[in-house]
């Protein structure tokens, strides 16, 4: 399917009207789809494992609830559909709709600056708005990935709410200006969750209980505010290992960005009570897309991604915290909603959740046959993200183009394919465009792949210091090649791997150095997929 068709397709499925309550798909609610969807969570399945729960609903019509593997591994209890989940970031609908709710209430607007409610916040010279904090616009760093660079990553430390707004608010810098772009920050939603406190007194916690859970029936449904309290039947949360599993535990306070403790039974009273409209106009407020400045419409909504799936609209989000996995979804014109909560950390809910709403959704439109991408050897190659400097290397191989480390290129048409649910364009053999789901356009240009000396790498050795993260690091140079350690830790040492000139690999994230007009290094920055920019000063 090519670029443009991909674009009409989605615009057409987003303005289709809603079908008649009803009106049945292809396939039905058979008598063998108890043993289909057994199948797709057969790999989940068993004694001997963690695993997943999953409810299908029509309308009213439960269609399917089962559950599969083990909620406690050491208690041999089993899973079921009134087992306790955490939700990941799908939690983060709640938040979303805990703020919709309060503007009804004229005690805030979304158009606010949020330094009104957290005066305490930098002033970044431009105002982040509260609805920016919903939509993923608002530039701030993650504050998730930011506590790893200080070497305590999440699930290493109980971070508390507190905790969490003070890595926020010692940030001076943004990886862009507010409004200009889209990427995914947990940050914004911790912030709201402190908005909600502040403009309701009341914490998020006992504000949506008040207004969301009890008026729903939602039961079983609270928030993760106190990782130490008892939650009858809650699931507790696995990560495979050479051995076997062990548990990985959301040990945090902090909450809003994900944290809610819920069942896939009482998910479906949510999708239920949005699509028949028993909070007001909640469920159309919350799929309002963002904007950016330029004017582009984005996929992200306020907590919610609205896409084209299999020919149909999809409103939906998935969830990971630590070794929980998570995924909503509805698809308000065949009036289906689905629900996978998991407490296994290898566990996708994703394809398990669309593998489950293909057996109720009429069959996808089939695909055009497209020509081969042209010339893929030519256009294998390193090339640069121009916005965030991360490199990214194109390989061919017998199956043809695949991003190296992440997987294959799925050609659209002769100079475009897809990638995820990317597009990257090809403008040239030394560029191309990567435009993202949610409205993201990111230009690569070619480059050299560095291969320096060991004199080339003497320069870089030194101590670097961040007042942002309050931690210094040291580089050394051994073995003929650099290492970065994180000072008064006892943390092993991240190998800095060579890509382009003055910029390093370090085990999927980024360094780079910055030299003064003698060629002297003067910095070092480090990048992350949430994290763009941050410097830190080298001493002495």
């Amino acid at each position: 399917m090519g670029i443009a068709r991909i674009l009409a397709v989605t615009a057409a499925v987003l303005a289709a009207p809603a079908v008649a309550f009803g009106q049945t798909p292809a396939v039905g609610a058979t008598a063998d789809i108890p043993a289909r969807v057994d199948a797709i969570f057969a790999a989940h399945a068993g004694t001997d494992r963690p695993g997943c729960a999953v409810s299908a609903m029509r309308g009213e019509e439960l269609l399917v609830e089962r559950g599969y593997g083990q909620a406690h591994l050491e208690y041999d209890v089993p899973i079921t559909a009134q087992t306790v989940f955490e939700a990941g970031s799908v939690s983060k609908q709640f938040t979303a709709a805990a703020i919709l709710l309060l503007a009804r209430e004229g005690r805030l607007k979304l158009s606010d600056d949020i330094r009104k409610y957290l005066p305490e916040m930098p002033d970044y010279g431009v105002p982040i708005t509260i609805e920016q904090l919903l939509n993923h616009t608002s530039g701030l760093r993650d504050w998730g990935d930011l506590a790893a660079f200080m070497g305590w990553p999440r699930t290493t430390r109980a971070y508390t709410q507190t905790d969490i707004l003070e890595i926020i608010q010692r940030q001076r810098g943004l990886n862009y200006v507010p409004g200009a772009e889209y990427a995914y920050t947990n940050s914004g939603y911790n912030l709201l969750t402190e908005i909600v406190r502040r403009t309701s007194g009341k914490s998020l916690a006992d504000y949506s209980r008040e207004k969301i859970f009890l008026p729903l029936g939602m039961n079983h449904t609270g928030w993760r505010d106190d990782f130490h309290r008892v939650v009858p039947g809650r699931a507790a949360a696995y990560q495979r290992t050479a051995g076997g599993y062990q548990e990985l535990m959301p040990f945090e306070d902090g909450y809003g960005n994900g944290g809610l403790l819920t069942t896939v039974a009482d998910l479906q009273v949510w999708n239920r009570a949005l699509a028949a409209g028993a909070l007001g106009d909640l469920g159309e407020a919350l799929i309002e897309r963002g904007v950016l400045n330029d004017g582009t419409r984005i996929a992200y909504g306020r907590g919610v991604l609205i896409q084209a799936w299999s020919g149909v609209l999809e409103i939906g989000h998935s969830g990971a915290t630590a070794g929980y996995r998570a995924w909503l979804a509805r698809y308000p014109n065949e009036q289906l909603s689905i629900v996978v909560l998991c407490n296994a950390s290898d566990a996708n809910t994703i394809p398990l959740g669309r593998a489950v709403a293909a057996l109720f959704l009429p069959p996808p439109p089939p695909e055009p046959d497209v020509a081969p991408l042209r010339d893929p050897a030519g256009r294998a190659g390193l090339y640069v993200n121009q916005k965030t400097g991360r490199p990214l290397a194109l390989v061919q191989d017998g199956a043809g183009l695949r991003v190296s480390g992440a997987g294959p290129l799925y050609p659209l048409t002769a100079d475009s394919a897809r990638f995820g649910g990317d597009v990257i364009a090809f403008q040239d053999q030394n560029s191309f465009v990567i435009r993202t789901l949610e409205g993201g356009r990111y230009l690569h240009r070619r480059a050299e792949r560095w291969a320096p000396a060991y004199g080339d790498l003497v320069p870089f050795a030194g101590r670097y210091f961040s007042p942002e993260l309050g931690v210094t690091y040291r580089v050394t140079l051994e073995d003929n090649r650099l290492w970065l350690r994180l000072e008064d830790r006892t943390l092993a040492p991240i190998p800095m791997g060579p890509m382009i000139r003055d910029t390093f690999n370090l085990n999927g994230n980024l360094a780079r150095f910055r030299r003064d007009s003698s060629g002297r290094v003067i910095s070092m920055s480090l990048g992350s997929g949430r994290v763009r920019d941050l410097v830190l000063k080298r001493l002495n």
